[in-house]
């Protein structure tokens, strides 16, 4: 699991915001250029859709790409949670 495109899809999780290109690159710690090629791809997969509003691209998840951000989601809060567990304790 890469923590970049990682962020991206639980960043798009967000549908209170517009969500546009360089947005997502500047919370994702990513450049540009990145995110764009990441939403390319993540929208010929079906996770996201785009449109253009002016000069500004603004990216939405479709259904599928809303179910894969909230595993995503609870995947990297789970990791998280098993960093943050003090050693030699036993979580089941």
């Amino acid at each position: 699991m890469r923590p970049k495109p990682s962020k991206v899809l639980i960043l798009l999780r967000d549908t209170d915001s517009n969500w546009h290109l360089s947005k997502l690159a500047k919370n994702s710690g990513s450049t540009y250029v990145y995110v764009k090629g990441l939403i390319e791809k993540l929208e010929k997969a079906g996770l996201v859709t785009t449109e253009s509003k002016g000069k500004k691209r603004l990216v939405k998840l479709t259904q599928v790409g809303t179910a894969v951000a909230a595993t995503m989601f609870e995947l990297t809060a789970k990791l998280e949670s098993i960093k943050t567990e003090p050693e030699g304790s036993t979580k089941q």
